[in-house]
């Protein structure tokens, strides 16, 4: 029609584009979740090598602070609850259930990361000083860049929720992000049982 504005058209909230949009982000972060868990596996796999290849290992006078590994654990395990939670709240339209939700997720996130940094500046050696500081240094260092990761995802959701922009029909954003917490609660186990229970 002559004169009618030139304009794409809405991406809508219904369709088969909108499903695919529905589907795509929890599946990529399935897919990079897949690379985390083998990253993780290969460097356990490191430390396992180098565990049989090497005569005292864990060095002599290595110190674990068991205490602090442990309320990492149990704090990563909360806050994949209070992830859930805060999805259940979405899913079912309890604004209010969502929004405490995600702020007690975002409390935890931040707590594992400070306790996470408060353990690695804690080891009594240096990054490469031997080949077990290498790699005790290579899996908490990673555990704690895919938390920092997850951490800003559920910040950046939580944004959401608050501006009332995150609800059913966009529902696959606060899937994508428990699952992106969810990872990072896997990496922080494989390097807590490697490292503290397997030793």
């Amino acid at each position: 029609m002559a004169g009618a504005p030139l304009a794409l058209p809405s991406g809508g909230g219904s369709g088969l584009a909108a499903s695919r949009r529905r589907t795509t982000l929890p599946l990529a972060v399935v897919i990079v979740g897949a690379g985390v868990v083998m990253l993780m596996g290969g460097l356990v796999a490191a430390y396992l090598a180098l565990k049989a290849s090497t005569g005292t290992w864990p060095p002599k006078g290595t110190k674990f602070d068991n205490y602090t590994a442990a309320t990492l654990t149990i704090t990563a395990l909360m806050a994949a609850v209070t992830i859930e939670w805060a999805a259940y709240g979405i899913r079912k339209g309890f604004r209010g259930q969502a929004l405490f939700g995600f702020g007690i997720t975002l409390g935890l996130a931040i707590a594992f990361l400070n306790a996470l940094a408060y353990l690695i500046n804690g080891f009594a050696f240096r990054g490469g000083a031997s080949p077990y500081a290498t790699v005790v240094y290579a899996l908490t260092g990673s555990a704690f860049v895919v938390a920092a990761v997850a951490t800003f995802a559920v910040l950046l959701t939580g944004l959401r929720a608050v501006g009332h922009q995150l609800g059913r029909d966009n529902f696959h954003l606060m899937r994508a992000t428990a699952l992106v917490w969810h990872v990072a609660l896997v990496a922080w186990l494989a390097v807590y049982y490697t490292i503290y229970i397997a030793k």
